[in-house]
């Protein structure tokens, strides 16, 4: 308790900077390659959508956080401090289980996408070996991150990983809007304002909840911060600032491209095609028109510092998650600990390793757990917690639950096709 008080706090502009990072990740690299299939106009409501859902879901998990810890003072540590915790105050022990398991699940999805990403990027560097060999290559890496007792001196580099993250942002939509003049005078249209089947729109609203995702980290910031009270400040202020950063990133990278851009988009900015026939008969490997391979070079450096940086930070979530459970099997520092660890890190190796497509794997688990863990069980954890709401809110909270399941199953129908397919 001495150290929870002790423990300096963070200021509200320190908590937007904090929840920026959270937010900011792989939803830069996923999103460019939604309207190829969604079209132009609704992968954009998607994007919007997916941004107010999660911003209410947010505001309401706030507000029972701080309905749980109520009175409020200086004299103690909060008790109800992660999502787990509340979840167990609101629906017992086995919402507990459950909110964890699902929790869980996302983020060791998020880490195998990331694992993918970042044998590709490894490739995209030296144009040697192949991305799984490098992924086998960066496993030893990826254990003895996971072997340190805590991330205190990885987390002191975190804003480095945002700022590389907003970099890549910033040269994606660059890029992108020089490589227009690729397809400019071709006759043929490279764009879709429309989708061509809805099937889709599931895994794509699906996807942009889960390039969202910040819910779990939502009860540690309010721990930490000064004034919680001013917390619905710092995430709407997040939560515009890379809602524009998406916006600009999914719309400026699929006008730039269009129908042929690559499931790595650093492909397409290191690559352009000569005509329309080879754009869409030839690998992009075969291209002939200009090649930058600076830009592969410098994207991959940037997205290697933000992935390697987030990574460990993911996965030391979900082992600190199946240390809180009371047991005596996986006390941090034991043997038993260092192998759950290494059981953990060697699946998602394994995740990576069979399917090797980082748009596949993230659209699969965000599919799968992204609309449970950032809508549906907020909203259930807040009304259990604060109780009955008023008419309007309610049906507000109840479409968007409607809207969460519905993208969850069609979203895991495309998304295991796509699997299939890899």
């Amino acid at each position: 308790a001495s150290e929870a008080l002790d423990k300096p706090k963070v200021s509200t502009v320190e908590a937007f900077v904090n929840l920026v990072t959270v937010i900011i990740g792989a939803g830069v690299l996923a999103l460019p390659q939604l309207p190829q299939r969604s079209g132009f106009v609704l992968a954009a409501l998607l994007l919007v959508i997916g941004g107010l859902a999660v911003q209410e879901s947010s505001i309401q998990l706030w507000k029972a956080l701080m309905a749980a810890n109520e009175p409020l003072d200086d004299e103690r540590p909060r008790k109800v401090t992660t999502y787990e915790a509340l979840a167990e105050t609101a629906l017992g022990l086995w919402g507990r289980i459950f909110t964890a398991a699902v929790v869980n699940i996302f983020l060791l999805g998020v880490c195998s996408a990331y694992a993918a990403l970042i044998g590709m990027q490894l490739y995209n560097l030296t144009g040697i070996f192949d991305q799984r060999i490098w992924l086998l290559i960066a496993s030893p890496i990826f254990v003895m991150l996971a072997l340190l007792p805590n991330l205190s001196v990885l987390s002191k580099f975190v804003p480095l990983g945002m700022l590389a993250a907003c970099l890549t942002a910033v040269m994606v939509v660059w890029r992108a809007l020089e490589d227009a003049g690729t397809w400019r005078s071709w006759d043929q249209d490279v764009h879709h304002l429309w989708p061509s089947s809805f099937a889709p729109l599931g895994s794509a609203l699906a996807t942009c909840v889960g390039a969202f995702t910040l819910i779990p980290m939502v009860p540690p910031i309010v721990r930490d911060m000064s004034k919680p009270q001013n917390f619905s400040w710092a995430l709407n202020a997040a939560l515009l600032t890379c809602g524009v950063l998406y916006l600009g990133v999914m719309l400026c990278g699929y006008y730039g491209y269009g129908s042929f851009i690559s499931e790595d988009i650093v492909e397409s900015m290191s690559r352009s095609p000569s005509s329309w026939e080879e754009a869409m008969s030839q690998p992009i490997a075969d291209w002939t028109g200009v090649q930058r391979l600076w830009i592969r070079v410098f994207m991959s450096i940037l997205i290697l510092v933000n992935i390697t940086l987030s990574m460990p930070l993911l996965a030391m979530a979900v082992f600190y998650s199946i240390e809180s459970f009371e047991s005596n099997y996986v006390v941090p520092g034991s043997w038993s600990n260092w192998m759950m660890r290494i059981s953990i890190i060697t699946g998602i190796v394994a995740m990576a390793w069979a399917v090797p497509r980082f748009t596949v794997v993230f659209g699969f688990f965000s599919s799968l757990a992204a609309p449970c863990v950032s809508l549906i069980l907020p909203l259930v954890i807040a009304g259990c917690v604060l109780g009955k709401a008023k008419c309007w809110r309610r049906t507000y909270h109840g479409v968007l639950v409607l809207l969460a399941v519905s993208s969850m199953f069609s979203g895991m129908y495309t998304s295991v096709m796509d699997v299939a397919s890899s």
